[in-house]
């Protein structure tokens, strides 16, 4: 008795002395004012206040803000690309070879008979430093070109072709625009030479062909990807931006775009170019995207409330756990984002990072919550299981008054993190669906050849440096002939 008596007097004595200001952040004109905390962090756009009390108990208070410099709608810069390689660009060359053929079937020149086939014909991603006996066709092709060449096969004579497809993007061009320039060899018996060029057009017949079939083909898979539709009839757009071609010869041809940005109070943050990871010498096709394109997708995605409903289930589920119905009188509303979400570095990958607001009741009592949450994307080079998908930061803050920020429910929100090894396999489930229902089995029409590509697998993988990276998706692709 005596002992507990002493401890008692003890309590009162020292009690007192013990008290500290409360942590609270005080939202003003000027900036967010912090009382109480002992120690303050900012990464990914989050701004975290911290208060450290005795027996190991941290309390905090945090704040989502989007860094400058943001994106502009309007500079339409360019944050991914789309890279052919000579693989699919092979493909497409058997498939403008057969319709070259049908058009020039039944045709019947005097001297040189009547047109048999196309001979050798073969499209190529080229530079004139590895084709120099191209300098007087082209002249000046500084981003590369594509080679077509083969041989119009008739029964006497065989007219060797040699076309170049130079690009040469225009600022502000909505398209990628081709210089085309060609040549047919019709050196012949000279009696005739004369009347084939009447006949063919000579160099004009090289020109009108890879107009007629390559032109087209080759603007339609350099193209930025389709449209995407969203539920509710809206459009997530791309669209070809300023940025030059790049063509390495015998490997790829990529050409820059950039995704269409809609008004919004919060635009997305302005990185710039990120590192990229170098084209496979076996690609057919990829899509490189940067952090600043990603953001903009998110950005289009939270702008036109799909991410909303998307996390709307989220609010049943937390609702109906056991442990959350049988043992607390906490229930949440279904979450809305307040800011577009942001995607940053991670060791092992990527960082996807989103602040909501929730309405939290507890009884009678209804109190606006702010959640930070993220999720880690670690990527490895196995084809069979290339994704996996863990929870990352998840933090509570409520809203004492619109202005007057205050921790709340941190052990509930500790034990949610603690329990995060469960939600491992089905957030790697989810994202590993979506995508495949974005990419895999999509079928993208070619202008001017009666075929389409077909997209049969899509191979994630991530190139990052300290502050900035790229999500690269190889794409295995083939040609589907129509009929």
């Amino acid at each position: 008795m005596l002992v507990v008596a002493l401890h008692a007097v003890g309590f009162v004595v020292l009690a007192p002395e013990c008290r500290r200001s409360e942590l609270v952040v005080e939202l003003t004109p000027a900036g967010p004012v912090a009382h109480g905390a002992d120690t303050v962090e900012h990464a990914d756009g989050y701004t975290r206040w911290s208060a450290h009390y005795r027996g190991g108990i941290t309390r905090s208070v945090g704040l989502a803000t989007i860094d400058s410099p943001r994106q502009d709608p309007s500079a339409r810069a360019c944050t991914g690309r789309v890279a052919v390689g000579q693989r699919l660009l092979d493909q497409v060359a058997i498939e403008v070879a057969r319709l070259l053929a049908e058009e020039l079937r039944g045709e019947s020149i005097l001297g040189v008979g009547a047109f048999l086939r196309v001979d050798r014909f073969a499209l190529r991603w080229a530079q004139l430093v590895a084709h120099p006996e191209d300098i007087l066709l082209v002249r000046a092709a500084p981003h590369g070109y594509v080679r077509a060449t083969g041989a119009l096969v008739f029964e006497r004579a065989s007219i060797p072709l040699v076309v170049a497809l130079v690009p040469e993007p225009a600022p502000g061009a909505h398209e990628v625009a081709f210089r085309i320039v060609g040549r047919a060899d019709l050196s012949f018996d000279n009696t005739i030479v004369q009347w084939l060029s009447d006949k063919l057009g000579g160099d004009k017949l090289a020109t009108r062909l890879a107009r007629r079939h390559i032109d087209e083909a080759l603007v339609t898979v350099l193209a930025p990807p389709p449209p995407f539709e969203l539920p509710g009839g809206q459009l997530l757009e791309f669209a070809y931006c300023d940025g030059p071609p790049e063509i390495v010869d015998g490997g790829y041809g990529a050409l820059p775009f950039t995704v269409v940005l809609g008004p919004s109070r919060e635009l997305p943050p302005r990185r710039g170019p990120a590192p990229r990871a170098p084209v496979a010498a076996d690609a057919s096709l990829a899509i490189d995207l940067d952090l600043d394109a990603l953001d903009a997708i998110l950005h289009e995605l939270w702008r036109t409330g799909f991410l909303d409903r998307q996390l709307a289930p989220l609010a049943e589920h937390f609702n109906a756990d056991p442990t959350i119905a049988e043992l607390l009188t906490v229930r949440i509303a279904p979450p809305r984002l307040a800011l577009p979400p942001m995607v940053g570095v991670a060791p092992r990958g990527l960082a996807l990072h989103a602040d909501a607001r929730v309405a939290i009741s507890d009884g009678p009592r209804t109190t606006t919550g702010r959640v930070w949450g993220g999720l880690v994307f670690a990527f490895a080079p196995d084809r069979v299981a290339p994704l996996a998908v863990d929870l990352g930061a998840l933090e509570l803050t409520c809203e004492r008054t619109p202005t007057t920020l205050a921790p709340c429910y941190g052990d509930l929100v500790a034990a949610m993190r603690e329990r995060g090894d469960e939600f491992h396999g089905e957030l790697t489930r989810i994202f590993g669906e979506l995508l495949r229902d974005v990419f895999v089995d999509r079928e993208l029409a070619i202008s001017g050849l009666p075929a389409s590509i077909v997209i049969q697998s899509a191979q994630p993988s991530v190139t990052t440096s300290a502050t900035n990276g790229s999500l690269r998706l190889d794409l295995v692709a083939k040609l589907a002939f129509g009929p």
